[in-house]
């Protein structure tokens, strides 16, 4: 059995047709990588977890449709909605060299480049062409462009993002 923890790879927002398809946003790429037969771990609100195995995932317009063995009716795959469908890190392929998953950028302190704390990730929005940090720090919010040009360094072990940001910033 995995000892490592499971982490989350897209949220479940609505059920979709009558078979109990499940709607998820993915944070990031994960879920395109789910095959049939895959085991995750629908980690619901109240703490409590339920395991899914994938009859079927497939994009769908910005998300995914997730069907599950497990869910053999409308009103049980509406218990799921809300839950975070989750997997152990071990299962994810290793990032290249400069790419990071959302669950180990989410929670970075980010300093601009001349030492300034700008606050912490919050979450990560995908936009399209590229990913932007939400970062906050008590009611300030910045959105900041995960692009080369602004994010100079990612130190994990540190948890610290530096980066250069944009005059309009």
């Amino acid at each position: 059995m995995l000892t490592d923890p499971p982490l989350p790879i897209g949220k479940v927002v609505k059920v979709h047709g009558l078979k109990g398809h499940l709607k998820v946003v993915p944070y990031g790429e994960t879920l395109a990588g789910l095959g049939d037969g895959e085991k995750v771990t629908a980690c619901l609100p109240d703490g409590s977890a339920q395991q899914l195995t994938a009859r079927e995932v497939r994009p769908h317009q910005k998300v995914f449709l997730f069907l599950s063995r497990e869910i053999d009716s409308l009103e049980e795959a509406r218990a799921i909605v809300g839950a975070e469908l989750c997997v152990h890190e071990s299962r994810l392929p290793a990032p290249e060299p400069d790419e990071f998953y959302w669950y180990q950028l989410i929670g970075l302190e980010v300093v601009s480049s001349d030492g300034r704390k700008l606050g912490t990730i919050e979450e990560i929005l995908e936009t399209g062409s590229n990913d932007v940090y939400v970062v906050r720090r008590g009611s300030e919010e910045i959105l900041i462009p995960a692009i080369y040009e602004v994010v100079r360094d990612v130190d994990l072990q540190r948890r610290l993002i530096t980066v250069d940001l944009p005059e309009t910033i």
